[in-house]
């Protein structure tokens, strides 16, 4: 495990009474959300996940990926999923998931069963994947019957997502799955999927996030802030 790794989510506290089956969930990076408290780095932060969904960076950022800092610019703005491929399967390499393993996309808020398109967040775990994840398949499986808010102004509950979500396909059971998002707010979404997932015989061993959103620095912007989802239950 990263020397540097915390283990607070915030927007995520653990419940005081012990989780059946806690997802682990893994941010590689931190976005404060008020501008007053935010640091150059955080702004780095806001212009990597900018990047990474294909949007218009300003500036010169430096974003530490392994034990480089790369800096990040318009002209090199595609390198970014690349970048976050390599940090995600260092984590994974590091953690020894079992192989083989699926690596799951979360669906985006128009990923739904009627769109003729998949999720771009299905790049994402290709590129961790494709950094040295030989044992590892994407499987792109899962889908919005309508759709949502995006993350950052999603407000649903985990039950009234997992109503929401789908799972297009059979999956070969008792495979682990690492599911891939990118930006980490309640934790609802990825309870939702999780339980889906686990439905099918797919258990659920941790959730990669580029990045997450916070009221206040706690540690720095790039450090990998790690921490526990309980089990979502229908109907409780």
């Amino acid at each position: 495990m990263p020397a540097h790794e915390s283990r607070r989510i915030s927007g995520a506290p653990a419940s005081e009474r012990p989780a059946r089956r806690p997802l682990r969930v893994v941010c590689f990076s931190t976005y404060v959300s008020d501008r007053s408290l935010q640091t150059p780095r955080h702004q780095a932060v806001r212009n990597f996940l900018l990047a990474l969904r294909g949007e218009r960076v300003d500036g010169l950022s430096r974003v530490p990926v392994g034990s480089e800092t790369r800096d990040l610019t318009a002209a090199n703005a595609n390198d970014s999923i690349d970048w976050f491929g390599e940090m995600g399967a260092r984590y994974l390499a590091a953690q020894q998931i079992d192989s083989p393993f699926l690596l799951v996309p979360v669906p985006t808020s128009a990923a739904t069963l009627d769109s003729s398109s998949g999720p771009w967040t299905s790049l994402l775990a290709i590129a961790i994947a494709s950094n040295g994840m030989e044992q590892a398949d994407v499987v792109d499986v899962l889908r919005w019957k309508r759709p949502v808010a995006p993350p950052s102004r999603r407000t649903a509950s985990a039950a009234a997502l997992y109503e929401n979500l789908s799972v297009t396909r059979k999956l070969e059971p008792g495979l682990p799955v690492v599911l891939v998002d990118y930006l980490f707010a309640a934790g609802a979404t990825l309870q939702a999927c999780a339980r889906r997932l686990s439905e099918r015989g797919a258990p659920v061993r941790v959730a990669l996030c580029a990045g997450r959103t916070a009221p206040r620095a706690e540690h720095d912007a790039f450090a990998i802030v790690a921490g526990r989802l309980e089990e979502f239950e229908p109907g409780h």
